[in-house]
């Protein structure tokens, strides 16, 4: 056991393991934006209803996996900022040029495309409907009314959800908002309650997240919670799990969170809530392989697969409405062999 506490956490399976699960997560958005912009929804569907259920449910689950993302970040997040504190290390400055450099290398220049992309799809002519906002789905809005100079330097500065909508097809970057909030949220509350921060500072550092609290949309607010459930795990010690209940644990956790997918009967806010209570212990039970990870084409995989999945994430759903747009114009497909070999060309 001591040998295996000496590995970096970035050297071990278990660091591994929170790659893998990131690029699944945006692997499920993407599939569920794909779905939903080149299919008809499953009420819809004239045939073949029971073959293509359990498709429809693994595509539809793009939310929740939204909410793995914020487990994952505050915890990555949140433990840096925990050592830094402690550590009396603490530098807003560089820990905000950290986190804009971050956020800012892909968002910037997937702002740009999404210009481009959107731009190309609306002189196409070939879906007024659908770059209207008036085919059903929930993915494309009005896209020709929320792509203009203010809506793209709101997204910029992260001001989507609170005083600009999304900008353009670009949807996914809504949570974007809700992340770089959260990363000045939670050293505001760190620090507020931390009793060996002097007096002024937590007053100052209390006010920042009691105006931050206040101003945001209650969109951003609500679920601060999941991302905290993440950086709690900062402040617990990680347990040790039995070697035989880890698969049994990951693969219960599948059906739980397809289900809060199609729960609908469940209230939108109180489902993502028992979601991320639900993917708290999937997270402890992948921090729990803490041996090294050696190398292999799974860990290849795993690694090369979440380097790119933020990029993925910000960039596909411009590209997949364009397609849609192309191919599919203001009518969506039914599935068929046809259109599936089209889809998966896309």
């Amino acid at each position: 056991m001591a040998a295996s506490e000496r590995v970096p956490f970035s050297a071990t399976s278990a660091s591994v393991n929170l790659d893998a699960l990131r690029a699944l997560a945006a692997a499920t958005v993407l599939l569920s934006h794909w779905r939903a912009l080149l299919f008809v929804d499953y009420s819809e569907l004239h045939a073949h209803k029971l073959l293509l259920a359990v498709p429809y449910i693994v595509s539809g689950a793009g939310h929740q996996a939204v909410i793995i993302f914020f487990v994952l970040s505050g915890y990555l997040i949140g433990s840096s900022v925990v050592r830094n504190v402690r550590r009396g290390r603490w530098d807003w400055r560089e820990y905000v040029f950290q986190r804009l450099t971050r956020l800012w290398i892909v968002l910037i220049p997937a702002l740009l495309l999404c210009a481009v992309v959107d731009g190309v799809g609306i002189a196409s002519h070939a879906a007024p409907l659908l770059y209207h906002g008036q085919v059903k789905n929930y993915v494309t809005p009005d896209v020709a009314a929320v792509r203009g100079v203010r809506e793209f330097f709101g997204n910029m500065f992260f001001l989507q959800q609170t005083s600009t909508p999304t900008y353009g097809s670009d949807g996914p970057l809504w949570s974007l908002a809700n992340e770089f909030w959260y990363y000045l949220m939670f050293p505001c509350a760190l620090i507020a309650i931390r009793r060996s921060a002097r007096w002024w500072s937590r007053v100052l550092h209390g006010l920042a997240l009691v105006l931050m609290l206040v101003l945001l949309s209650h969109a951003i607010v609500e679920l601060f919670p999941a991302w905290l459930a993440g950086a709690a795990l900062a402040f617990v010690d990680l347990p040790e799990i039995p070697r035989w209940l880890r698969p049994v644990l990951i693969c219960g956790y599948v059906p739980v969170f397809f289900f809060f997918a199609k729960a609908h009967f469940i209230p939108a806010t109180l489902s993502d809530y028992l979601l991320t209570a639900a993917t708290v212990p999937l997270v402890l039970c992948l921090l729990s392989y803490r041996s090294a990870s050696g190398e292999s084409g799974w860990v290849r995989l795993a690694r090369r697969s979440a380097g790119c999945s933020y990029t993925v994430y910000l960039v596909h759903v411009p590209f997949l409405t364009l397609a849609a747009a192309l191919l599919v114009h203001d009518r969506r497909w039914q599935p068929g062999a046809g259109p599936f070999g089209m889809a998966l060309g896309v």
